[in-house]
């Protein structure tokens, strides 16, 4: 059973919802926010799915892989790296540490950098100016291609069995190296000898979001602000159109009564904006909609006829 979170004025108790999407627990948190902020009624479920990612890699001695890499600059100097720190035996808890200070010099610098321009904006990244925004993203790059190889320096020690903090002798003068490549780039095909292939199969968090249905009709009266189209395009577009949709349907018709095919016919319609347009297709839901207005005490729902209540638009207005 779906529980509602509601706002206290709100007096529509739909019974159903509707999913919006499946997000990152992070995207959730900044959508549930938007979501509030626009008197959107939402509740959330976590649930984990088993992903499946496979990519294609290069397996073998570095003296072989230096045969058909184009570019080896980087293995070659994760690997001075690992025999520089590796021969003074470290602390296993310190190597990452080590590692990276080795790898990227200026990385405690380009964090402090960060925090005092990010400072200027409390957080704000887009309220930055285009020359701080593009160090900002510079230096997040930098981040990510430091963790990169990090993690690649730990595959080349997980690959020739090595510990940290033991003798490695003369181990890594041509270790068994795997790098992640496009084979295509690199004219190769998989039947290739040095062609391997690493599947990851693991357990990922995702959130499912459903909107209360009825509720999108009061986000139509502008409580949409532009940071919340900016981070949530598509969402806001499915919220506007199911919003207009149901106000649409909710106008009592000239007869007072339709159908339930009638009414399901309805429940397509095209959006004109200059000419681009929006088709939205509720047919397959028209049911539940129906339900939905019947609910907020709108519609009367007898077989398969349904009766609009006098004055239904001060109702949703």
């Amino acid at each position: 059973m779906i529980s509602r979170k509601c706002l206290k004025r709100d007096l529509f108790l739909p019974s159903t919802m509707i999913k919006l999407g499946d997000y990152s627990e992070d995207e959730a948190r900044k959508l549930i926010t938007d979501l509030s902020k626009a008197k959107i009624k939402y509740d959330t479920r976590t649930h984990f799915i088993i992903g499946h990612f496979k990519t294609d890699c290069l397996d073998g001695r570095f003296s072989e892989l230096k045969g058909v890499l184009k570019d080896t600059q980087k293995i070659e100097q994760t690997l001075t790296i690992l025999r520089s720190i590796l021969g003074h035996r470290p602390d296993p808890d310190r190597f990452k540490e080590l590692f990276l200070k080795e790898y990227n010099p200026l990385r405690e610098i380009e964090k402090s950098q960060i925090a005092e321009i990010l400072n200027k904006v409390s957080g704000n990244f887009k309220a930055l100016d285009e020359n701080d925004k593009n160090r900002v993203s510079q230096i997040f790059l930098k981040a990510s291609d430091d963790e990169q190889s990090y993690n690649e320096a730990k595959s080349i020690l997980h690959r020739n069995k090595i510990e940290i903090g033991e003798e490695i002798a003369d181990r890594l003068d041509n270790p068994i190296v795997r790098a992640t490549r496009n084979l295509k780039e690199l004219g190769l095909e998989r039947d290739h000898p040095l062609v391997r292939q690493t599947v990851i199969i693991s357990a990922q968090k995702e959130v499912e979001v459903f909107i209360d249905e009825f509720s999108t009709i009061l986000a139509l009266s502008g409580d949409f602000d532009a940071s919340f189209f900016d981070r949530f395009p598509a969402e806001c577009s499915k919220i506007s159109v199911l919003g207009s949709l149901l106000s649409e349907l909710s106008k009592r018709p000239s007869s007072g009564k339709l159908s339930m095919d009638e009414f399901a016919d309805k429940c397509a319609k095209e959006f004109d904006n200059n000419g681009n347009l929006i088709i939205a297709d509720f047919q397959e839901y028209a049911a539940d909609l129906a339900r939905i207005l019947e609910k907020n005490g709108l519609i009367k729902i007898k077989g398969n006829s349904i009766k609009w209540k006098a004055s239904v638009m001060a109702r949703v207005s």
